[in-house]
């Protein structure tokens, strides 16, 4: 008789109550979380770093002693209902192959990292700052992780993942957890966030004289783009490609497969309609009317002496449903609520708000408006996720019900939106980036110093904060990690790859030599440029300049 020799897997999958590997499921399948073999790590801000600290957490694609979690071992991610746009949590078995991460104090063998995105990157802040002063205001809401809440795990992928939805609500008791933040992350640099226009409900804006209490240490360079759903990129590529262009949705090839761009960081087989020729361009000074309310209708933009709403004819981009006639060329932007970082490098970088005292701050939301009013309708969603959906469902009519953005009458709209570039890279979502000045989001753009539309991002914990035995190494570890141009070029490659070039993350030179020369290396992604100088930290009001002196002349 042969013997039958059964995997942890198959066996868990068997036998309820058991643990999975180190990983307790109870009779249903459900994650139980056991504290006493649990290290729990509590991060709070920039929505924008999620898909970054996602893919540090779980991808197999990091060199294996730069891995936090076990990939031999099954991996799980938590999302909160509407996706993980508001909470996820991710538990997984540390590491062993990890030298940074073997021999903790406390002798746990598992880590689960909770990741807070509601409320954006002043939430990366202003609880740290509270945390650094004893304040009561410290302990925010983190989603909990319970099988009374969470489903059973869905089977694991092909890099042994497990994903699992959990109810959550940060105002329904027993869906959420008061917890003090360990470390916060943030798309620009706290002192961005000494303005009311960037200060979350609940809080002050930060006064300079506390950031003395926080360690500030760099978490590299991101890209931020403009983006148009799907209605508007085609009718701006219309409006600025000629009909006799592939480029222009009436043109035969439009839909044809672009010539070969021998970029070896583009998909290849990409139609001319989603290439890097075509992509439509916003100048900054335009971006910044749109954003302040000085253009409140799409025949604002004029093409010749016809405004481009009038103008355009591809049915596509006309088809548009919902509300009064007479107001569909009413100008939409999806945005973010105070305290993004998101919204925050939007100010910085477009309008130079706060970093000058004249400076013209965005518009702040004004969803309940209606449209027969003549203003700029600016929705504020509290993540990214909320973005994404506000651009998609403006795009196509309809409504996700009880989700961050409410499109009640389901219309359909043009919209821009403020976003960064680790989303929609395979173009599945109705929405695309588009040029700035006539300049695409890519990394090589931005270490050329030719792309203006990127941040410095940081993580910071207070300088007393009383860490659990163990925890600060996987903290250490995690700020590392998710800086290293190792794993940043591997994270780039799962989620960076666009249709017109690669983009994402760029490790700051501050921590990493860029290239002698200057040169932008993929594999190897370090930005030459950086907002802070040899004697000043990261300032995102700053100018980028070189940091070594050594860039490429193009």
């Amino acid at each position: 008789m042969k013997k039958l020799i059964l995997s942890t897997a198959v066996m868990t999958a068997m036998v309820g109550g058991v643990a999975q590997a180190s990983v307790t499921l109870d009779g249903t399948g459900r994650v139980v979380v056991t504290p006493a073999n649990t290290y729990e790590v509590f991060l709070s801000g920039a929505s924008a770093l999620d898909n970054n600290i996602r893919n540090l957490v779980t991808s197999t694609a990091v060199p294996a002693a730069e891995r936090v979690c076990d990939s031999a071992q099954p991996i799980f991610e938590f999302r909160d209902q509407g996706g993980g746009s508001l909470q996820r949590a991710f538990l997984c078995t540390l590491n062993p192959a990890n030298p940074r991460l073997t021999g903790l104090a406390g002798g746990k063998t598992n880590i689960m990292v909770y990741k807070r995105n509601e409320g954006g990157s002043a939430m990366g802040v202003n609880p740290i700052i509270d945390d650094a002063k004893g304040a009561a205001t410290a302990s925010i809401e983190f989603m909990v992780v319970d099988p009374l809440l969470c489903a059973v795990p869905s089977a694991p992928n092909a890099t042994g993942l497990r994903t699992a939805n959990c109810t959550y609500s940060r105002t329904t008791a027993g869906q959420f957890q008061n917890r003090i933040p360990d470390f916060g992350v943030s798309d620009v640099d706290p002192a961005q966030f000494t303005v009311a226009a960037n200060t979350p409900s609940g809080f002050s804006p930060v006064n300079q004289n506390d950031l003395g209490l926080l360690t500030v240490e760099s978490a590299g360079g991101l890209a931020f783009g403009i983006a148009a759903n799907l209605r508007l990129r085609n009718a701006l590529q219309e409006a600025q490609f000629p009909a006799t262009s592939v480029c222009n949705p009436a043109n035969a090839g439009y839909t044809a497969v672009a010539a070969d761009d021998n970029d070896p960081n583009t998909p290849v087989g990409v139609s001319n309609a989603e290439s890097l020729a075509c992509m439509p361009s916003l100048t900054r000074d335009q971006v910044a009317s749109l954003i302040t309310g000085k253009m409140d209708n799409w025949n604002d933009f004029k093409v010749g002496t016809n405004g481009l709403f009038t103008a355009v004819t591809n049915a596509y981009s006309k088809n548009l449903a919902g509300g009064l006639a007479t107001v569909r060329n009413r100008v939409h932007v999806c945005t973010r609520t105070n305290g993004s970082g998101t919204k925050a490098q939007l100010g910085v970088k477009f309008l130079n708000f706060p970093c000058a005292p004249v400076a013209t701050a965005p518009n702040g939301d004004n969803a309940a408006t209606p449209e027969l009013n003549n203003v700029t309708k600016i929705h504020a969603l509290s993540s990214a996720g909320g973005v994404d959906e506000c651009l998609s469902e403006l795009n196509e009519a309809n409504n996700t019900v009880g989700t961050a953005f409410n499109n009640s009458g389901n219309i359909s709209r043009w919209a821009i939106g403020v976003m960064s570039l680790e989303r929609n890279f395979d173009n599945t979502r109705p929405w695309r980036f588009v040029k700035i000045d006539d300049v695409a989001p890519t990394l090589e753009n931005i270490a050329e110093g030719k792309y203006l539309d990127w941040a410095e991002l940081t993580f910071q914990f207070a300088n007393n904060h009383a860490f659990d035995a163990g925890e600060k190494a996987i903290v250490d570890e995690l700020i590392r990690g998710a800086s290293n141009p190792v794993v940043l070029n591997a994270l780039n490659t799962a989620t960076g790859r666009f249709s017109f070039g690669l983009s994402g993350l760029l490790a700051s030179p501050t921590n990493h030599a860029p290239d002698a020369n200057g040169l932008f290396v993929a594999t190897r992604p370090v930005n030459p440029y950086s907002h802070a100088t040899s004697g000043a930290g990261v300032n995102n009001c700053r100018i980028p300049t070189a940091w070594n002196g050594n860039v490429q002349l193009h």
